[in-house]
Order: structure tokens, then sequence, then C-alpha cells
């Protein structure tokens, strides 16, 4: 996708061969992935978004080369997200976005059975100009009990240049993460991921994934386990975790892709969530063009994981 910000409110850009054979919303919503389809669809039926300068509907088919001109209007959440007091941890802000620095035990936004105490009701209520913002800002997630930092966006115009530099791979985003086994050299993974076959919340590595880029190199070893430093070049869902668990190293405490149980330690096996926390990133900032670079210390939990792994025998 070729896509150019004009303006600062109007989104324009050609269909790639990607895109073209879908429906309009199906289509639009692969090549915009910072605006939900839902979204989309509204748009399309106010008008707001348009092929060729003609005002369609969802179910028009597109072709390669057709020009999409997209105006987004001021208020652009079309879920209502409850504004919540709740306890977030910010370290860094200025008029355009903000990073956390996200605890254990918190979804970053709302689903289907889960409409409170996330991290995007605690930032409506700390700022709430997010209501305004697609995912009230949230760039991109981390899992329920994964730490450390995200990103979120105080303006449209910040939104979209962010998400585009993310789709770019121009934030550089590392983590820390404890896994079981002797990981003895560094490496990179590249296995397409993809959601599971027959359980619909999990992910796993496919031929017809999407593209999943990890990196990780050794930071030690301990007697059964070792600490890795991983650096995500896509943003896949569970990425990090569906990847180690591919290559025979799952992370400590992964319930869902990890090991079950751990008898040669009961307080690894008491360690009940991911050992992953994401602990730097790097990026442009997309309206003052400063390089910004965050880092963010190991929580409580993850540095008693690894006093334990030091004291094994």
């Amino acid at each position: 996708m070729n896509n150019e910000i004009k303006r600062n409110d109007i989104i324009e850009y050609i269909i790639s061969e990607e895109s073209k054979g879908l429906r309009v919303d199906q289509g639009i919503a692969i090549e915009n992935k910072q605006f939900s389809r839902s979204l989309i669809q509204k748009w399309i039926r106010d008008g707001l978004i348009k092929v060729n300068n003609k005002i369609v509907k969802s179910k028009n088919i597109l072709l390669e080369n057709d020009k999409i001109t997209i105006t987004p209007i001021d208020n652009i959440n079309t879920e209502y997200i409850d504004p919540q007091n709740i306890k977030i941890d910010i370290v860094y802000e200025d008029k355009y976005l903000i990073v956390i620095n996200k605890a254990n035990n918190i979804i970053c936004h709302p689903a289907a059975g889960h409409n409170n105490d996330t991290i995007a009701n605690g930032m409506v209520y700390l700022f709430p100009e997010l209501k305004n913002l697609p995912r009230a800002g949230l760039i991109h997630r981390l899992d329920k009990n994964t730490t450390g930092l995200l990103i979120i966006a105080r303006t449209i115009e910040s939104y979209t240049a962010l998400v585009k530099s993310m789709q770019d791979r121009k934030i550089s985003r590392h983590y820390i993460a404890y896994c079981h086994g002797l990981v003895m050299k560094n490496d990179l993974i590249n296995q397409p991921i993809s959601r599971h076959k027959t359980d619909r919340k999990k992910m796993g590595v496919s031929i017809n994934g999407k593209e999943a880029i990890t990196e990780y190199s050794v930071i030690k070893n301990y007697i059964r386990s070792t600490k890795l430093k991983l650096k995500l070049q896509t943003g896949r869902t569970h990425q990090i975790r569906v990847h180690m668990q591919y290559i025979g190293f799952p992370l400590i405490g992964d319930q869902t892709y990890g090991l079950k149980v751990c008898k040669k330690n009961e307080n690894i096996r008491l360690f009940t969530r991911q050992a992953l926390h994401a602990e730097s990133l790097s990026f442009t900032h997309p309206i003052t063009n400063k390089n910004i670079n965050i880092q963010s210390e190991l929580p409580d939990d993850l540095i008693k994981l690894e006093n334990i792994l030091n004291n094994e025998q």
C-alpha cells in the first residue's frame, strides 16, 4: 500500500494487488489496520470513503489501482469506552502521545464479555480526548499477562503516523523472556502464524499464516532454563509465545503454549503467567521527529523468578 496523508485529515492511496477482488470494506480494512472494519463500514455508509471519487457500497468489488479516499470525521471511535479510574504507570507523555508501563493481569482493550477494567478504560479516564480515537489510541497491544511498554496516541495525526511506522517496522520493540530448556545460540524464527484450526482462542505456526519474524539472543543459561532478549520484526498475536513453543523452548508460566507442570522446581510451577516483559521501545516521534528511547525495569515477579533460577540446584 502506498499510503499518503493529505492535509492531516484525508487519507489517499491506490489499491494494491493484495486487495483486488475483495469487497470494498474488506480490502480497505486490510490496507488500513488502524481502523476497525465496523468503523470502515460506517464511513462507507456515511459517504466518507470513496473509490475513484465515487460513493460506493461495502459489497462493491475493488480493482487493482482503484483510488481510495478516506475523510475521517472528528469522532471516529464507534465503540463507547467507559472511563474508569485505573492505576496506570505513565513513563512518557507529551501532547501527541503517551507511553505506559503495563502491569500484569489487565487486558488492553474491551472485548466480548470484558467491557471494563482495561487499559483503554483507564486511559480514557485520564485523557478524555482518547475517546475520539480508534481503540482509544492504542497503537499495539500486549497480552493480559504480559507486562511492559505500550504506545498510545493522543491525536488522529499521531495515531495514523504511528500505526504506519509499526506496519513499516520502524518501531523497535525488545522483550525479556524466561523459557524452559537451554537455548545455546542466538537465532531468528521466521514462521508464519495464523489462528489455530480447532481452538479459536489460540494461534499457531501455519504455512497459510501471516509472516511472523522473531529474533532472539541468549542473555543467560540456568540449570534447566534460559533468559532471552527478543526483538519483534512483526507483531502477530501471541507471536513470541507461539514461536518459542514451536522451536521447543516454551515460556515459563505460559498456561496456553507452555509446559503444564515443572516437577523439578515447585516455585517455577507456581509461576502462572508467561514470563515475558516488553522491556524497551525505540521510535521516531511522529510529529517532532525526535528519537524516543524508553526502557522498563523488570517487574517484581520476574525479579523473583530470576532469583529462583539463579539459586536452582
